[in-house]
């Protein structure tokens, strides 16, 4: 089996390696370009019947966070958008609420944002194991100098009516 693995990684190692000399034509959009911001967020989160939960007191809870987001141009006013964050919540009642989101959407006049994704949350507030679910999320960010500022409302909908809704804002470098 390692003689077979061996083999496939050398034969991959040689194909890059070798230039492909009949080859000149790219790929891609013509002129590509990305552009990165990342930044910190804070905010509110309301978690749906939590308060039910043995952990929370209440479903209404601070959010703090880090996110990145890519954007690429479409050269007028439509961009393709890319956004991952990681956010904390339940902080203000001693408990540690990870989540991580993934998005993608799009950004209209590099202001108006509309995304939808999947949320993964390392706590299940209905306890049936639903540790993964859809994000959506739209938002607005105003340039500020070489920052921005953004607001986002996200809706995260669960199956057993413990829907989490989010209002945040940060700043973007």
């Amino acid at each position: 089996m390692i003689k077979k693995l061996l083999a496939i990684a050398c034969g991959a190692l040689m194909a890059t390696s070798n230039p492909a000399y009949g080859d000149d034509h790219t790929t891609g959009i013509a002129g590509e370009q990305w552009t990165f911001r990342k930044g910190m967020r804070f905010g509110y989160s309301y978690a749906n019947n939590a308060d039910e939960s043995e952990r929370l007191a209440s479903p209404h809870m601070f959010a703090m966070g880090f996110e990145l987001q890519q954007t690429m141009s479409g050269g007028d006013w439509l961009d393709i958008l890319f956004i991952q964050n990681a956010v904390v919540t339940g902080l203000e009642q001693s408990v540690v609420i990870p989540t991580a989101n993934a998005l993608v959407g799009f950004e209209v006049n590099h202001a108006f944002q509309v995304g939808v994704g999947v949320n993964v949350s390392a706590y299940d507030s209905s306890g049936n194991d639903n540790y993964i679910h859809l994000v959506s999320a739209l938002g607005w960010t105003q340039e500020a100098g070489v920052f921005s500022v953004p607001i986002h409302f996200v809706y995260i909908p669960d199956v057993n009516g413990y829907y989490r809704f989010a209002v945040t804002t940060g700043v973007n470098w």
